[in-house]
């Protein structure tokens, strides 16, 4: 597949055709690489789009108008290949739109475009979703970003924390943090999911004193972070979420789910700053 790449005096992106993932966002000057390079010891994912779902259903099904579809954990755009529209060095469009393939799992026409616009030590995100059919489109989104963890090969894992830049209240398994803008790093939580609902914080940041890398987000109705005992950390923002239980409803009725009108478009942006 081919790759696109942003670059300016400090940092450079690589954007793959497949999934549309960032390959790597790597410093000019110290050589720092940002982005998680993929390794299926741990995970393959690198930073997938989570759509038409995040997470799965607890039967592995959408229901939708009466009828079942079969459906992979997050969807389909992290496996699709997507089309470079546009290309330059601080600018990037990235289009998906259904096929054969897609309607097979989720029974709707659409057309996501994927905007990358680097602009000092930011690239910047946009999703712009289009629903083509003449009926309303229920979906959720979401965004899975994977970070090396440590960001500095000197480093350890535990030398970093998560920080936020307004307080939260967060669930640990070892009883919950309240009014807290730092977690630090902890195998087992991480394993599990931490799951923030209605986050008050529009930042998060990954990283130390030194170095960092940090998710700026608005609007989302979640935000996760998630380590499978790896040297990477995923910072999550979601509009939806999997299937905590059994749930009985159709699709267009769980909980975080976009009802987009027909021949209308929904727009979502997230921002990696690095430091």
């Amino acid at each position: 597949m081919a790759q696109y790449t942003l670059k300016n005096e400090q940092v450079t992106a690589v954007i793959d055709e497949h999934a549309s993932e960032i390959h790597s966002f790597k410093d000019n000057q110290t050589g720092i690489e940002y982005m998680w390079q993929g390794d299926p010891k741990y995970w393959a994912g690198r930073n997938p789009t989570l759509f038409p779902i995040v997470g799965s259903t607890w039967d592995k099904k959408l229901h939708i108008h009466g009828s079942e579809y079969a459906i992979g954990n997050h969807g389909f755009a992290r496996h699709s290949d997507f089309i470079c529209m546009e290309h330059d060095d601080s600018h990037l469009v990235m289009e998906l739109t259904d096929n054969e393939e897609t309607r097979k799992q989720y029974p709707f026409s659409f057309q996501m475009d994927i905007h990358y616009t680097l602009k000092d030590r930011e690239l910047q995100i946009q999703y712009e979703i289009s629903n083509t059919n003449d009926e309303d489109m229920p979906f959720s989104f979401g965004l899975h970003p994977a970070f090396n963890c440590p960001l500095d090969p000197k480093k350890k894992f535990e030398d970093y924390q998560i920080a936020f830049n307004a307080p939260e209240t967060v669930s640990l398994i070892n009883g919950q943090m309240a009014d807290t803008k730092a977690i630090p790093l902890n195998r087992d939580d991480l394993k599990k999911t931490i799951i923030i609902a209605s986050p008050k914080s529009t930042e998060v940041s990954l990283g130390d004193e030194e170095h960092s890398v940090t998710l700026h987000y608005e609007g989302y109705e979640w935000i996760a972070f998630w380590s499978p005992e790896a040297p990477f950390i995923c910072l999550e923002p979601w509009h939806g979420h999997g299937d905590f239980g059994k749930v009985e409803v159709p699709f267009e009725q769980r909980e975080g789910t976009v009802t987009l009108a027909p021949h209308t478009k929904w727009t979502s942006d997230y921002a990696i700053r690095v430091k």
